[in-house]
């Protein structure tokens, strides 16, 4: 049983890859784990696993993967595994401060008011309600977090869980393996998501002629 749900997995993932025109990796052959040890998600328990992972590099500036990925927290005597498919987006468009978000429970409510941060917005009360949002830098987060399609967009879907932190996103919704038409949607989330962040992120200019000295 457990045999046939793998291989309908794999066949899921190869039909998200030919839907969007990605390349099909049956294992972690790019070692992504590496990628993502900045992320709250993946700080969590042991046995670390990724499966099933489909990219699309563009060029040495971004490359995007989504993959399932799936993670044990022990207890001493029993054990849980959690298992979420996951976007992940590498891209020298962002410069992101470093966030997590996640929907908002009602412990974390007591959490906050024991000083637990959450960083909300008055001018967006539903998504302040809907979300836990938290990170070092309050100021830059707000910055990124300020835009009003993007805010409407979770205020209508209040389950997702997004972090980032420079060059680095990751979207997801929490101990969910979603099939192909929800995987695919997740894609095209994310990718939206990259586009509003992408805005925020200031240009770079350079001088004209990069062989002429500074005056002193």
């Amino acid at each position: 049983m457990a045999w046939n749900k793998k291989n309908e997995r794999i066949e899921e993932f190869k039909a998200c890859a030919n839907a969007l025109s990605w390349s099909f990796v049956p294992a972690d052959e790019f070692g992504m784990i590496k990628w993502l040890l900045d992320f709250k998600l993946f700080k969590s328990g042991s046995h670390h696993k990724i499966t099933s992972l489909i990219i699309k590099e563009n060029d040495d500036l971004e490359f995007t993967c989504m993959f399932d990925y799936a993670y044990t927290i022990s207890t001493g005597k029993s054990s849980v595994t959690y298992k979420q498919t996951v976007y992940f987006r590498y891209s020298k468009s962002l410069a992101l401060p470093h966030f997590v978000m996640v929907p908002e429970k009602w412990y974390h409510r007591i959490g906050t008011y024991f000083g637990m941060q959450d960083i909300d917005f008055i001018e967006y009360p539903e998504f302040s309600q809907n979300y836990l949002l938290r990170g070092a830098d309050e100021d830059y987060i707000r910055y990124h977090f300020n835009h009003p399609e993007m805010i409407r967009f979770f205020d209508q879907q209040g389950f997702y869980s997004l972090e980032g932190v420079n060059y680095l996103m990751i979207l997801y919704v929490n101990n969910v393996v979603l099939p192909t038409e929800q995987a695919l949607q997740l894609v095209k989330i994310g990718d939206r998501l990259h586009d509003f962040f992408a805005v925020k992120t200031p240009a770079l200019t350079l001088p004209l002629d990069l062989n002429q000295a500074p005056e002193l």
